[in-house]
């Protein structure tokens, strides 16, 4: 069993990372490369930037059928794209090297991060479904089901809307985050990461919990929603501890909808979305994480936590409400 202090600095550690990875697809580095350069900055982090090149049987159809593909060119041009990227981002005093594996994209990221020990993965996402494009849009879905580190993803939402160019310096550092709660396995933690990250970021911190919409009819809609407040309130260290703010709010409805709803009435500069494979509110069969992280106008990042049996954190005089909240 590990102790408080080293689950301090295990989170503060992810909050902060010392090692950053970049999944690049080679033409994603004008909307990327600012948020590199921030978080980057932030924790003194340096930065790995890796291409996967996939098997002949996922390239695009008219690719797929050329009868020769010259590897030695292809990997000549990705290593003199990633070199002219690690170069703009060297610009600001922050080490950089490239890497590149032969792989399908997930395996290939998976395998760089266990070689690396990186603590974080940044990647951009397409929102795609399919590998066919060369995109990382399934990529991303793949990965919150593998890696115990935040994955950081710069949506759709966020980098293909028609007024987009490059993303305002005033939202590369987060100023505003939000942090849907689940109450499932162990959220805590992923409670803890949020606070790290508004902390290391000097970021305003909103915490959210959604109520599923099945449940309204059994319920006090408005002493359930004050008393999921409060119980959000309770998970806080208190206010004269932290050096930021923190607010909290409980709302009924579909989750994906919700969650949109608040990042864009408190004007979120991240979303920080917790993921538990076996929570049925963040089920990644369902793929709702994912639904998020590719509707978002905002980027997000997830972080999966291992799936924990724990004891109700729901107060004996309001146990009646542990399904609503759960």
């Amino acid at each position: 069993m590990k102790h408080s202090a080293e689950k301090y600095f295990e989170t503060r550690a992810l909050a902060a990372p010392d090692h950053i990875l970049v999944a690049t697809d080679l033409t994603d580095s004008d909307y990327l490369m600012p948020y590199v350069i921030a978080q980057s900055k932030a924790s003194h982090a340096r930065v790995t930037l890796f291409h996967a090149i996939p098997p002949v049987d996922v390239l695009p159809l008219e690719a797929g059928v050329i009868s020769h593909i010259d590897d030695t060119e292809i990997e000549r041009d990705v290593r003199a794209t990633l070199r002219g990227m690690a170069a703009e981002i060297q610009l600001h005093g922050i080490g950089c090297g490239i890497s590149l594996r032969r792989d399908y994209p997930a395996d290939a990221i998976c395998a760089e991060i266990n070689k690396t020990g990186a603590t974080r993965l940044i990647m951009g996402s397409h929102g795609r479904k399919k590998l066919a494009q060369l995109a990382l849009g399934s990529v991303a879905n793949q990965l919150l089901s593998r890696l115990d580190i935040p994955v950081f993803v710069v949506g759709p939402g966020t980098h293909d809307s028609p007024e987009h160019v490059l993303p305002e310096p005033e939202h590369v550092t987060p100023r505003r985050i939000l942090h849907p709660v689940s109450f499932h396995g162990d959220f805590q933690k992923s409670i803890s990461l949020a606070l790290d990250l508004a902390q290391v970021h000097g970021a305003e911190l909103t915490l959210l919990h959604v109520v599923d919409p099945d449940v309204q009819e059994q319920i006090n809609p408005e002493r359930t929603l004050l008393w999921i407040e409060q119980a959000l309130g309770a998970l806080v260290p208190a206010a004269e501890e932290l050096s930021f703010r923190v607010q909290t709010r409980a709302a009924c409805g579909d989750k994906v909808e919700e969650v949109l709803r608040a990042a864009a009435t408190t004007r979120a500069d991240w979303i920080v979305l917790g993921v538990d494979g076996d929570s049925a509110s963040w089920s990644l069969r369902n793929t709702t994480a994912y639904k998020v992280l590719s509707k978002a106008g905002c980027p997000v990042l997830a972080f999966r936590h291992q799936p924990a049996a724990k004891k109700s954190t729901i107060p004996k005089e309001d146990h009646h409400l542990e399904g609503v909240i759960a």
